[in-house]
């Protein structure tokens, strides 16, 4: 029987009788560059969110802009949280096909909402007035492609192995 304290840490020296998930810095530099692309995409597609995807000015001193949360583009930031979520258990515990596939539908979700938002900004047709796409929208581009690119070398991967 293996010894713990009150926070479930196993003694050292005590006896393992269960294998325990382990996730270090080696678990990191082993992964594939499929791994390695799905989450940095993820963290990236995440942190894009938030920053400015549009923003509008006019010549009389207004100024707005907006966000992904402002563009109603949740599926971005849940298909990032997915993938990242996908890649991570695959890097601790091992992942299948099935698992694959998921991580890679949710990314391409994520990449074809955050096309459709940017063909969805509108153009100013008003004088003194200008729309410009924002740093968020296209890091949340990039991350796209990058979890996409990810995904689909960690579904290759499976599909070539036969994994089930």
């Amino acid at each position: 029987m293996t010894q713990t304290d009150p926070f479930g840490n196993e003694q050292p020296g005590a006896p393992t009788t269960a294998s325990g998930v382990q996730f270090s810095t080696d678990t990191l530099k082993q992964a594939s560059l499929g791994s390695k692309l799905a989450v940095g995409g993820a963290v990236v597609a995440f942190i894009a969110y938030f920053l400015p995807w549009a923003k509008v000015t006019s010549d009389f001193g207004f100024s707005a802009t907006a966000s992904g949360s402002d563009a109603d583009a949740m599926l971005v930031l849940l298909g990032a949280i997915a993938v990242g979520a996908l890649a991570v258990v695959q890097l601790i515990k091992g992942a299948n096909k099935g698992m694959a596939i998921g991580a890679t539908c949710a990314a391409g979700l994520a990449l074809l909402i955050t096309l459709l938002k940017w063909s969805d900004l509108p153009s100013a047709d008003v004088a003194g007035v200008s729309v410009s796409t924002g740093i968020g929208l296209y890091l949340a581009v990039l991350a796209g492609i990058a979890m996409c690119a990810g995904t689909g070398m960690e579904l290759k991967n499976h599909l070539a192995k036969g994994d089930a």
